[in-house]
């Protein structure tokens, strides 16, 4: 299972430099990283344009975020999402994020799973992969049914009902039983690991925000063991407001890098993927994440041979 994983950056951390994307491609592979991930301004650039930045400077296209009625859309024959991944070579697609009411309670999971479960059979046409991006509220605590339909019901309390999962979230910490390297069965991150199959789902953890969760970002990877091919290094610091968290610049804040990486080269992990969400300088944090990676990457104490193996993942449970 173990592997060496390769330096990418997601290209949503350069989204204010003014350079055209194949020009943003070339600098970032300069700085050494081996694969991009796209993000909203791949749709607007020209793809063969991209494509050529790709052959030329040998990076590869490790994945590119959409948001999931976008990507039903494309598979109804709207947009052009199929035709720019093929273009640029891209087989994997990302949804970044969804409304919190999907993993509220166990029931909205389930059809949540149902529709991501459809919606990669049909990409299996395109050839195309299809990835979850995790969000901290993806590890609160779940609600009761009962508590839940009266959200639904009930347009008015869907920013408190987030602000009460934060709340519970934030009780659950403060119980000397709690233990941050176990990621709780009543998360809705641990029932979707559950509920897809792992032909349909793979999963892109975002360390920072796991850490904003209040978990340990490697139990995350670990969970999923053998279906996190792209884990997101981006480092968070708390605000002091709330239990609320920033992004901070790599190194500045809470996030343990060290042991995130073991756990992504002993989960099989195959891209290492930077990001900053309000870097200073676009290009000062590509220098910083690309030496970031460099230190992860190249950590002799890992023992890792590089050997890629394809074993599948072990089942993480069932869920009723």
């Amino acid at each position: 299972m173990e592997r060496t994983p390769r330096p990418a950056i997601q290209l949503y951390s350069v989204r204010e430099a003014s350079d055209p994307l194949p020009e943003v491609i070339r600098r970032v592979a300069e700085a050494g990283f081996e694969g991009v991930e796209f993000a909203d301004r791949f749709f607007e650039a020209d793809a063969d344009a991209v494509a050529e930045a790709l052959s030329e400077t040998g990076v590869v296209p490790v994945a590119a975020h959409a948001d999931l009625p976008t990507i039903e859309a494309a598979l109804d024959g709207g947009g052009d999402l199929f035709e720019r991944l093929e273009t640029v070579g891209c087989d994997r697609v990302v949804v970044p994020h969804v409304p919190a009411n999907h993993f509220r309670t166990r029931w909205a999971v389930r059809a949540f799973s149902y529709r991501i479960a459809d919606v990669a059979h049909e990409l299996d046409a395109h050839d195309v992969d299809l990835g979850y991006h995790t969000i901290r509220h993806d590890l609160y605590p779940m609600v009761p049914r009962a508590v839940g339909s009266l959200f639904e019901k009930t347009p008015l309390p869907h920013a408190l009902a987030d602000a009460g999962a934060r709340g519970l979230a934030r009780l659950r910490a403060a119980d000397p039983r709690f233990d941050a390297s176990e990621i709780p069965s009543d998360s809705g991150y641990w029932n979707l690991i559950a509920r897809t199959a792992p032909d349909d789902l793979f999963f892109e953890v975002d360390v920072g925000e796991v850490t904003a969760a209040g978990f340990d970002p490697a139990a995350a990877v670990e969970l999923a063991s053998g279906r996190v091919p792209l884990v997101h290094i981006r480092d968070v610091a708390p605000t002091g407001r709330f239990g609320a968290f920033e992004s901070a610049d790599p190194g500045r804040g809470v996030v343990d890098f060290a042991s995130v990486a073991r756990a992504a080269r002993e989960s099989g992990t195959e891209w290492l993927v930077y990001e900053h969400d309000d870097p200073a300088d676009a290009y000062g944090t590509v220098c910083e994440g690309a030496n970031l990676l460099s230190d992860l990457v190249g950590d002799p104490s890992d023992g890792s041979s590089g050997d890629e193996s394809t074993d599948d993942a072990a089942t993480v449970g069932s869920a009723d």
